[in-house]
């Protein structure tokens, strides 16, 4: 039987495809390093090149994608150093806006924290990655999209799009989904009781969760990519 394709013709098919690619690497459906080409993505989502190129470019152009020496295009892998720098810029910006969500916030942006972290809860025994990381982005939104500090909030949107790979890696592990569930509810209550003491302790506490995951993830990551290698050289000495 013929899959079908996520692309629906008769909508912006480069948007279109814009937003597949966007929503595949937010699940980790593409390991660092690998490669992404516009034949073999024309090919799955039954598109012309024309639309993936231009797609294709303009994920590079925000940083998501790199371009790859010999054609295509690879997700780049950030070094532990690349994730500590952008986790540091985090905290200069993300406590400031949570404190202001504390004194802003009342029952409809408190009801959208909420659904998206019912959201997560019920994604959260699934295999895959790909629901539970939607959810998870739609909480951040929730958090940050309402404060009256619109600057700040672009500022903060502007993290989004990258580390998509290591953060779908990371949102693979059932027991961190409900850690971060947890945490994600006493943030939203200590919002909804307008602590901002508290909201402002929480977030930076959970963004050292954030940090302490995404580098072991990539660790773990770099340490099986090292391993076929050792193992070839291994087995080369002892012959």
């Amino acid at each position: 039987m013929k899959r079908s394709s996520p692309i629906k013709k008769e909508a912006t098919l480069r948007e279109q495809v814009f937003q597949v690619l966007v929503s595949e690497l937010k699940s980790a459906r593409f390991a660092p390093g690998e490669r992404i080409t516009e034949e073999g993505l024309a090919k799955r989502l039954g598109v012309s090149r024309t639309p993936i190129r231009e797609a294709l470019g303009q994920l590079t152009k925000q940083g998501i994608l790199r371009a790859r020496v010999g054609g295509g295009y690879v997700v780049p892998s950030p070094s532990i150093e690349e994730i500590r720098q952008i986790i540091a810029v985090r905290r200069l910006l993300e406590p400031a806006a949570v404190r202001m969500a504390a004194g802003e916030y009342g029952p409809a942006e408190i009801d959208r924290i909420s659904k998206a972290i019912d959201a997560e809860s019920r994604a959260a025994p699934r295999a895959s990655a790909g629901m539970f990381a939607k959810a998870n982005e739609d909480f951040r939104h929730a958090i940050f999209d309402a404060i009256s500090n619109q600057v700040l909030s672009s500022v903060i949107a502007q993290f989004a799009g990258h580390l998509h790979f290591i953060r779908g890696a990371t949102l693979s592990d059932l027991e961190l989904r409900r850690e971060i569930v947890d945490r994600q509810q006493q943030i939203r209550d200590a919002l909804a009781q307008r602590d901002a003491d508290r909201a402002e302790a929480l977030w930076r506490s959970y963004l050292d969760l954030t940090e302490a995951a995404l580098t072991k993830a990539l660790t773990d990551f770099k340490r099986r990519a090292a391993t076929p290698a050792r193992d070839v050289a291994k087995a080369a000495t002892a012959a």
